[in-house]
């Protein structure tokens, strides 16, 4: 279940790092682990990372439609997401944005892909985020059900979280 405390200033909440995923499909959930990675990362008081005032780090399982009331309200956006490939290379990332992504049918007639929930969102006259990255990362293993990363998606993971950094530095 997903809440977010309600937001009085579309300016105080400017970036969103969004990780999607589900924990019951390995490698599915690897955007989850890249937040909880992130979150550590900037917690550290050694770390020379720090949390950015104006960034919220969320972990999320839902899609289609539900995630227009997480994204609300944000300027940026940052997706880390599994990719479906023909032949996936575990691990290897591709740089996205809004442009890139299609409408892509989902599993059901009332599928709702990000590109559709963003524009409905505009037409209602929500705040949605306008500058958009997705850091999608190829799975092999990300239908079998079973928790944790393969050993191939955890070896892959310091680049994933060097790639999310990288991206919002871009938004700084």
């Amino acid at each position: 279940m997903y809440y977010r405390y309600p937001v009085f200033s579309y300016e105080l909440m400017k970036t969103l790092v969004l990780g999607l995923g589900n924990e019951l499909y390995g490698d599915d959930a690897v955007g989850i682990h890249v937040v909880r990675k992130l979150r550590e990362d900037f917690e550290k008081p050694e770390k020379a990372d720090k949390w950015p005032e104006d960034m919220d780090l969320e972990e999320c399982s839902l899609s289609g439609l539900a995630l227009l009331e997480v994204i609300v309200d944000y300027k940026n956006l940052v997706i880390i997401d599994t990719i479906k490939k023909e032949k996936p290379l575990t691990g290897k990332i591709h740089l996205l944005e809004k442009k890139d992504l299609r409408h892509i049918p989902g599993p059901s007639p009332h599928y709702v892909s990000i590109p559709q929930s963003l524009e409905l969102g505009k037409k209602l006259g929500l705040k949605v985020p306008s500058k958009i990255k997705i850091i999608a990362v190829e799975a092999k293993n990300q239908y079998n059900l079973g928790e944790g990363l393969t050993e191939e998606m955890t070896e892959a993971m310091p680049t994933i979280v060097k790639e999310v950094k990288k991206v919002l530095q871009e938004f700084a």
